[in-house]
């Protein structure tokens, strides 16, 4: 089936590019001090990141998707209702392109000769790799923010360091106060039912480092990945060509149940 070959090509994606850093945050554990002012700490959280329209940047990642050892590095455009990733080889055309806008999402495998289509970007991702992210999902990983679309429903403080934001629906967000006394706290974690994000951060708004975490997978569907975040840049909006994919006349087409059974069959 070479739908397997297409998609053992995009999960063990890409071999150009360094190692990405550790990121390993102790978080704190048990309820908390409850936090009488839980608004005060939801502004401390929406301060502490960037929050652009659009951002672009270099993500070198390394670590496990659904079993498979990656290394690479990703070309990444994103606004909160669209995207674009590009993964890049050491030579000649990209593993892959993913591109998605509101009006659908569409996967390139250009060495595969190969297209597959779908209503959305998480739809697609989900299918390929199992991480069923949004554009909203990555704009605020990478933008340092941990989760997208949250309303504070309480909070909770544990000792001088970590406070914890809880947003509804099991998620919530892990702030940290820095070392300098005026310093406020920051977002260095975010969960939900599926994910944790954490954070590294070297002085800028930026985070430097992202680890992204599957929660509750099996052994052999470990997804858990670092990335270190270059030259991230805020931008009004993704131009159009971004979101343009030239897909070749004679392309392939591979349908998402495919893509979603090759992984599959990798996971067994």
């Amino acid at each position: 089936m070479r739908v397997v070959v297409a998609s053992v090509a995009l999960s063990g994606v890409l071999l150009a590019g360094g190692c990405a850093p550790r990121v390993r945050l102790a978080l704190p554990s048990g309820d908390g001090t409850p936090v009488a002012d839980v608004q005060d700490v939801a502004q401390q959280a929406r301060s502490s990141c960037r929050a652009p329209a659009a951002l672009t940047a270099d993500l070198r990642l390394s670590g496990r998707i659904d079993g498979d050892r990656v290394r690479g590095t990703l070309q990444v455009g994103v606004a909160s209702d669209a995207m674009r990733l590009e993964g890049l080889a050491p030579f000649g055309a990209p593993v892959f392109v993913l591109a998605a806008q509101p009006s659908g999402a569409v996967l390139l495998l250009p060495r595969e000769d190969a297209v597959a289509r779908a209503a959305s970007a998480s739809e697609l991702l989900d299918a390929i790799v199992g991480v069923a992210l949004a554009p909203a999902d990555l704009l605020a990983i990478v933008s340092g923010c941990g989760l997208a679309d949250w309303k504070a429903t309480g909070a909770a403080s544990f000792g001088e360091t970590w406070q914890r934001l809880d947003v509804g629906d099991g998620r919530r967000l892990w702030l940290r106060r820095g070392g300098a006394p005026a310093a406020g706290p920051v977002v260095m974690a975010a969960e939900d039912e599926r994910w944790r994000v954490e954070y590294t951060r070297e002085g800028s708004a930026w985070p430097s480092a992202i680890r992204l975490q599957r929660l509750g997978s099996e052994e052999r569907r470990v997804t858990d990945v670092v990335f270190a975040v270059d030259a991230p840049e805020a931008v009004d909006a993704l131009p159009p060509a971004a979101l343009a994919v030239d897909v070749p006349a004679g392309a392939r087409v591979v349908s998402v149940a495919d893509l979603r059974k090759s992984r599959e069959l990798r996971e067994r």
